[in-house]
Formats: C-alpha cells, structure tokens, sequence
C-alpha cells in the first residue's frame, strides 16, 4: 500500500466517528427552548399564517350564522443553503516518512478531523443564534415576515401593530413590563378579544449579568431574609443560559411563550457529514465535509420579547 493508498484508507477509516461526534455534538450545543432545531427532508419550506376570525354578530331566533373564514396573515418561502470544509492532506505530509507514515499521519489526520468537528458545529449554531444577536438590529439578514428584526415593532398583515422590544436591562422592573405586555395581547383581528402571553422561558448570556439576575428573580430555593424580600417571581420561569449569545450583547435577554410555536428556526436538511476521500491532480488527498440547512424567522414573532438593556 502506498502512503497515498494509506492516507484514502485513513480518511475513510476516521469518517465514521467523524459523523457520530458531529452528532452527539449538536446535541450538546443547539438549545430548543431558545431556537427550533430540526430535521428535514422538505427542501423549499413554504409557512402560512393565520390571524384569527371576525364576524361573530348576534342573531334571531330562526336567523342563519354567517360564513366566516380565516383572516391571511404573510407566506414565508425557507430555502437551505450549502456549507462545508474540507481535510487536505499534502503530498509532503504523508510523504515525508516513507518509512514510518503511519504515526506521522495519524496524528495529522486528528488534529485536522478535531478541528473541522469544532469548527462545523460552531458554523451552525453561530448561524442560528445570529437571529438573537441581531434581534434589535434593523439590518438584520433575516427578517421577521413583516420585514421587521426579531424584535421591534411588528405588523400583522391585518394591520395591527405590536412593539416586542424594550431596552431596559434585566430586572424586576423589566420582567413587570413584559408580564402586563403579555398579559394585555389581543388577537391582531379582533382587539376586544384576549390573547395573553405567558413569556414563561428566559434566555439569556451564560456568565453575563443578565444571568445573575435572572437567576436570582427566578431560581428555586433562594428565600428572602425579610417579608419585605419576598420575590414573586421566583421559580415561575426556565432560564436558558447560551455561550453563543455574544458578549458584544451580554445585556440582550429574552422571554418567549413556550406554549407558541417557536418563530426562531434553523431546519436542518443535510446533516454534516465527511465524504470519500479523493486523491487530487497534485497528489494531496481531500476530503470534504458538506452540510445543508436554512434559518429563518418564520412567523411574526409575537412569542417573543428582549430587552437590549441600553437603559
């Protein structure tokens, strides 16, 4: 076997557990409670949305109810776009030893397949978080339905608007403006009529302020020193904690309404993954590690609203 032939049985050799850490590695780093991770075998995703009915009137006795039909809210098209690396593995490298090539490409090889893994992963994930961290940022690559960042100030297609942002930092105060945001939502069609949110989920930057705060409006098991210490808020949310909220917006929290389906997505449709090795025109063996998936803000993000925490 030539140390070209080594290097292609090498590469095949390593891809298996390439694809079961790439795996287990998602797993580990997407959060659902935050961002809607999934699989998906569907190419072009097309999303309708509704927003509720109108009509209701009274009637007689013997008079028959009218027909009535389904306000149309926006249609979002989501399409997956290609990305991927590549092991390249010169000719010198696993010929530099003929004697011996084994140890010396064995350890390139790691080394190259370690970092592709980490690398791969942290593409993905950085991607979809990238809808949070611009989630107060009007230039945003991705847009709500409404042509609107994650959060600001939306209009339903009917044409009704709400503001799901605030730019006070993270504290009692600030949780008090959301809960009577929530608390007051109507339906975008009908606004006599009660669609209150329950923003039960907190997200916000792992060793960050916002986190400390979070945890001690929110964490089980902590008790006041007084009557007058008494937190109300205690235990009545799930605190998400992301290293991939970036520190740039450290201050940045979130509250979503698990209860919604989540507006944030990023659909997998190709998992990463290594590909046979392939023996190139000067000499070098590569191998390349493609993936397909597409982000998006799906629907007018009323399960969501953050504070940027300017004030």
């Amino acid at each position: 076997m030539t140390s070209a032939d080594y290097v292609n049985e090498a590469l095949k050799g390593i891809k298996e557990v390439y694809d079961n850490a790439m795996a287990a590695s998602l797993e580990q780093f997407k959060e659902n409670r935050a961002i809607a991770f999934y699989t998906t075998n569907v190419d072009d995703e097309i999303y309708n949305s509704t927003e509720g009915l109108t009509g209701i009137e009274a009637l007689g006795e013997e008079e028959t109810p009218p027909s009535l039909a389904l306000e149309d809210g926006y249609t979002t098209t989501v399409s997956p776009a290609r990305y991927g690396g590549a092991i390249v593995v010169p000719e010198k490298i696993y010929g530099i030893d003929k004697g011996d090539p084994t140890t010396k490409v064995d350890v390139y090889l790691r080394r190259q397949r370690d970092q592709l893994l980490k690398a791969t992963q942290n593409k993905m994930i950085v991607d979809a978080f990238y809808i949070l961290n611009n989630a107060h940022n009007a230039s945003s690559l991705v847009l709500a339905p409404d042509s609107v960042e994650l959060c600001g100030t939306h209009t339903w297609a009917s044409g009704d608007t709400f503001d799901n942002s605030a730019t006070a930092a993270l504290d009692a105060d600030a949780i008090d403006d959301m809960e009577e945001f929530g608390g007051a939502f109507t339906d975008p069609t009908d606004t006599t009529r009660a669609f209150p949110h329950n923003y039960d989920t907190i997200i916000v930057k792992m060793g960050s302020d916002a986190e400390r705060m979070a945890l001690k409006l929110f964490a089980f098991g902590i008790s006041p020193i007084s009557v007058a210490d008494i937190n109300i808020y205690k235990g009545t949310k799930t605190i998400v904690s992301s290293p991939y909220i970036t520190p740039t917006n450290k201050a940045y929290w979130f509250g979503r309404d698990s209860r919604i389906t989540n507006s944030v997505m990023l659909g997998v449709n190709r998992m990463p993954a290594m590909r046979e090795p392939i023996k190139q025109n000067n000499e070098a063996i590569r191998s390349n590690v493609t993936t397909h998936y597409k982000r998006a803000i799906r629907n007018v993000p009323h399960d969501w609203y953050s504070g940027n925490g300017t004030t």
